[in-house]
């Protein structure tokens, strides 16, 4: 998890750079500044007459190669804007609040798109990422009308809030080079009926599908994968879920339900899961019961020692004969119902745990 950490920071620190703009120009409606490096950045638009934005690739035959942060800020007459093959950054707010904004079509060679640089275009119906690295937060927040998302070829980051509130979006065809999903980027999506992750995702950050409400289904890579605390709250929709043996850790709650006003946490999800998953600390965790694959069974009861459908004093005293080499040595799947604090071996720790689920401590 480290190693996506240090990606995760170090492409953010790529992705908020911009080209250093000096004297300002104005070209055909646009206002250019020229950068340090010779290029020029779009850093504003006075053409309020039309509809359509026809970005220039070139102004005096100099590449314009970014647009600045705020350039086309609530542009409330903007209907489309083509983004040409030069431009290699889109800048924080770029487009923030352009409320008839329908399509935007971006060029291949954009690597980075800046915070909030979307964010609450409420009429934008699809957008395709193209060759993208990085998305920012909030990037596409509270565009309510967005449908459609294709993550192109390149996407490795998004952004926390990104998606936020796109409560129309029902379709996301991800980028096979996909690490890292951060927190809350597709919270309130109402309109997701289904995710297929790709293989390279190793991370689905805090809270980043609660409340997709219609999500019914869930597909994970074969990559290993963290998922976060939260990640999957309030999914109402989805009653069941199989988690293979590369999912190795899964945060308090994940998948797990709550009322508004509640801070009480409960699961109506069946959970399919491997033995070498994470699935099983889960369930442990939040005393929910599991079909495991390689057994083809249904565990109801972790630490059930004598099999007698309760958790009981003499559960915790068969678990420490167990731990003490006096009672039975436990096959593969009896190691995994008795070792209640998952620290891969059974001890006393894991009896201590049995006489506080026996007493209703936990």
């Amino acid at each position: 998890m480290k190693r996506v950490l240090s990606v995760f920071l170090a492409i953010l620190l790529i992705a908020v750079s911009l080209p250093t703009a000096y004297s300002a120009s104005i070209f055909d409606g646009f206002v250019c500044e020229i950068n340090e490096n010779g290029t020029y950045t779009i850093t504003g638009y006075r053409d309020f007459h039309t509809d359509y934005a026809n970005i220039p690739a070139k102004i005096n035959n100099i590449d314009v190669t970014a647009i600045g942060p705020g350039a086309f800020q609530s542009k409330s007459n903007l209907n489309t804007v083509r983004i040409p093959e030069t431009v290699t950054a889109i800048g924080a707010m770029a487009f923030y609040g352009c409320p008839n904004l329908t399509t935007v079509i971006i060029g291949d060679n954009v690597k980075s798109i800046g915070a909030k640089a979307f964010n609450s275009c409420t009429s934008l119906t699809g957008v395709n990422l193209k060759n993208v690295e990085i998305l920012g937060e909030y990037a596409f927040y509270g565009c309510t009308s967005l449908t459609e998302l294709f993550c192109g070829n390149a996407l490795k980051v998004i952004g926390q809030r990104a998606f936020h509130s796109c409560t129309s979006l029902n379709f996301i065809k991800w980028s096979p080079t996909l690490i890292y999903i951060s927190d809350y980027v597709f919270s309130g999506c109402t309109a997701i009926t289904a995710l297929n992750f790709p293989d390279t995702l190793a991370y689905i950050g805090n809270s980043s599908f609660k409340g997709c409400s219609a999500l019914a289904s869930v597909a994970f890579g074969s990559g290993e994968l963290e998922i976060a605390p939260y990640a999957f709250e309030n999914c109402i929709a989805l009653t069941q879920i199989t988690i293979p043996s590369n999912v190795k850790t899964i945060g308090r709650c994940a998948f797990a339900l709550r009322e508004a006003t509640s801070t009480e946490f409960s699961h109506s999800i069946s959970i399919t899961c491997s033995l070498y998953s994470g699935a099983i600390a889960y369930a442990k965790a939040h005393g929910l019961s599991v079909y495991i694959i390689e057994t083809q069974q249904s565990v109801t009861l972790f630490g059930d020692a004598d099999g007698n459908g309760i958790i009981d004093t003499n559960d915790a005293y068969l678990i420490l004969r167990v731990a003490a080499a006096i009672e039975f040595t436990p096959d593969e799947a009896e190691f995994f119902l008795l070792d209640l604090n998952c620290n891969q071996v059974i001890d006393t720790g894991d009896a201590q745990l049995a006489l506080k689920k026996a007493a209703g401590i936990v």
